[in-house]
């Protein structure tokens, strides 16, 4: 009986609620439609609506890349992050400092480790925030040095944060999130093996202090 009776107030429900719906249109013949487009011009819908914008216009000038390796710069002994574009050949070498690559390193390499390191504690707390990382972008190069960011989901928004580029790939690898690099800068520093010479080569910019490319990433 006490299965029956719900079931009964449940109908019951439905058929006010449509009674209701029926009513409005007929008594009321704008509320329905205004109702209707004040959703569709809701900020929630707009945002919505301009999703395949934004990644129509984030493919025509970014560069997707996953991450290959960390080598090791024969000329100062620094790692390098080496980052690969996806479905292609062009490298983008980017020296980092050796914390930074031991955080990239645990991820590549499935290393547990006892503590939860930066990178671990910001995706910690982005988590217990609701918040998410949309993606990261390695968009600009001054003076040899690369500058990134990280674009974080939270309240059906979108918000940028300034960051270095070894903290953001750190970062994206562990959420899975895609990296992108601009077309301007992957045009400067990026690097492609060339068949011809067997060898690597800067596509038009340079690598610093005028190093030799494979000396760059050696140990890749």
């Amino acid at each position: 009986m006490g299965r029956l009776r719900k079931v009964r107030c449940c109908l019951l429900s439905c058929l006010a609620v449509v009674l209701v719906f029926v009513a409005s249109c007929v008594f009321i013949p704008y509320g329905a439609t205004d109702a209707v487009k004040w959703v569709a011009n809701s900020d929630f819908a707009c945002k919505l609506r301009e999703l395949p914008e934004q990644k129509v216009a984030r493919e025509d000038i970014l560069v997707e890349m996953v991450v290959e390796d960390i080598g090791v710069s024969e000329i100062d002994h620094q790692p390098v992050v080496i980052l690969k574009e996806k479905g292609g050949e062009t490298l983008l070498p980017i020296s980092i400092g050796h914390l930074e690559a031991n955080a990239i390193l645990v991820v590549l390499e499935e290393i547990q480790v006892p503590r939860p390191l930066s990178a671990d504690l910001f995706c910690s707390m982005l988590d217990r925030m609701g918040a998410s990382v949309g993606y990261i972008v390695i968009n600009d190069l001054e003076s040899h040095t690369f500058y990134a960011s990280i674009t974080i989901n939270v309240d059906w928004r979108q918000v940028e944060i300034d960051a270095r580029p070894s903290d953001a790939i750190a970062i994206a690898l562990r959420v899975r999130a895609p990296v992108y690099v601009e077309k301007s800068v992957l045009d400067e520093a990026g690097i492609q093996f060339d068949h011809g010479a067997g060898q690597y080569a800067v596509l038009t910019g340079s690598l610093p202090g005028g190093t030799d490319v494979a000396e760059y990433i050696a140990g890749e």
